[in-house]
């Protein structure tokens, strides 16, 4: 359908998905799978945004070798983005994929882009969000939504409502691979096809933080002292404009972070993981602006005790010593390094207002902060003098619910249902 965003646009595009297009999407789904099943193959398309939202590293490494499949990584920047962004998260793709010896295709970001459909003909296709209008059209998830869009969430989804669980593409979606039996809860309560499309099969990234080893990312500093390890990941968002409770704390907290850094630059290094949307959004902030945006950032690579880190996260997360966030997915994901974590908020009563009963019960495990007070007795208490009283408690959260099930991979799981769900043999 054409992007209309008159009211009377919006309008017919609510009657033509709600009245026709949720009701004929078990036919669509059901002609491709026989499709496949003759075939005896499916054609598979992984699309990856930037490489802090990939998730399909182990999936693409399970499917690659089983005939079953023909699986095709393409790149697409998502057009939300300042332009300048998409072409650093497509260049963070492409050296990536290059450092793995990854076949993919390229993204034509200022030419006409890779038409998947033509070329490719997918059967099934993994998008990095949920979101539509994220990608150019040719790519987007409205111009396939007769085929099996399937999706590993890019974070875990620690709040509630329609902008976790009930988009269209949610309930248009074939498969989304979810965590556990908590998050399929949520989905059953809120999304309008009472989330039957979801599968469990464990959290994606859970395969990244259960290797045995990781190279140690942070940078070295030759001058015989030990320092502990923090990671500052701030969000992105200031307003409620994305339709949640902004958690974004970045502007009043951000230049104390310099401070605290250097003040402690015998201590402790600091290394700056914004999320990746925090650049586009500074850079129309009217108090910050491209110009300087670009000097806080450049600092943070510069200062001796301190990095910036634009990429995955895993490696940094299991060879650091302690982080401060107020990221709503490293809620649950530095839980799998038993650190200690403190989350970043001036009224956290207010902000759990708009969480998940699962997020609460990951957050109840976290040290708060709400002040510059609270962030510098963090660092002093839990990170240098070693006092961490809530680290039973972590440990407990972490077996019952980070665990993927059935003794198995996230990426075994999710092929073992692809095949049963495609019959193929």
């Amino acid at each position: 359908m054409a992007n209309d965003s008159s009211f009377l646009g919006k309008a017919w595009r609510y009657v033509y998905l709600h009245c026709w297009q949720y009701k004929r999407v078990g036919q669509w789904h059901a002609r491709r799978i026989a499709m496949v099943e003759q075939r005896g193959k499916a054609r598979v398309v992984l699309l990856a945004m930037s490489v802090p939202m990939w998730r399909y590293q182990h999936l693409w490494e399970t499917l690659k070798d089983d005939p079953r499949f023909e699986v095709t990584i393409v790149i697409s920047p998502s057009i939300d983005y300042d332009v300048e962004q998409q072409h650093l998260d497509a260049q963070g793709l492409r050296d990536y994929f290059e450092k793995r010896n990854m076949p993919y295709v390229d993204c034509n970001i200022e030419g006409e882009p890779y038409d998947i459909k033509g070329q490719l003909d997918p059967d099934v296709i993994f998008y990095p969000q949920p979101y539509e209008h994220l990608l150019v059209p040719e790519h987007d998830c409205m111009s396939f939504y007769d085929r099996l869009l399937c999706y590993y969430p890019y974070a875990y989804m620690t709040g509630n409502g329609k902008f976790s669980y009930d988009f269209h593409f949610h309930n248009l979606a074939w498969r989304l691979y979810y965590s556990n039996d908590e998050i399929l809860h949520e989905a059953q309560r809120t999304a309008t096809n009472k989330g039957s499309n979801v599968r469990i099969v464990g959290y994606p990234t859970s395969d990244d933080f259960m290797r045995p080893n990781f190279p140690d990312v942070w940078k070295h500093i030759d001058d015989g002292r030990e320092r502990k390890r923090i990671i500052w990941a701030p969000h992105f968002s200031f307003t409620d404009k994305f339709g949640q409770i902004p958690r974004g704390n970045f502007l009043w907290v951000a230049h104390f972070m310099v401070d605290l850094a250097q003040r402690y630059k015998e201590h402790i290094q600091i290394a700056f993981k914004p999320h990746p949307r925090l650049l586009t959004e500074l850079y129309a902030h009217p108090e910050w602006g491209k110009k300087r945006t670009d000097e806080f950032y450049q600092l943070w690579a510069d200062m001796e005790n301190t990095q910036l880190e634009m990429g995955n996260h895993v490696d940094l997360f299991m060879t650091s010593d302690a982080m401060i966030h107020d990221s709503g997915s490293f809620v649950i994901e530095y839980m799998y390094t038993h650190k200690p974590v403190m989350f970043i908020s001036r009224d956290i009563d207010y902000f759990l207002t708009g969480q998940t009963d699962f997020s609460r019960q990951a957050l109840a495990v976290h040290y708060i902060g709400k002040d510059e007070k609270e962030i510098r007795d963090f660092v002093d208490l839990q990170v240098l003098g070693g006092e961490d009283p809530m680290a039973e408690k972590r440990m407990e959260f972490y077996k019952r619910y980070l665990l993927p099930p059935n003794n198995k991979t996230v990426a075994q799981n999710t092929m073992d249902d692809l095949i049963e769900s495609l019959h193929l043999k």
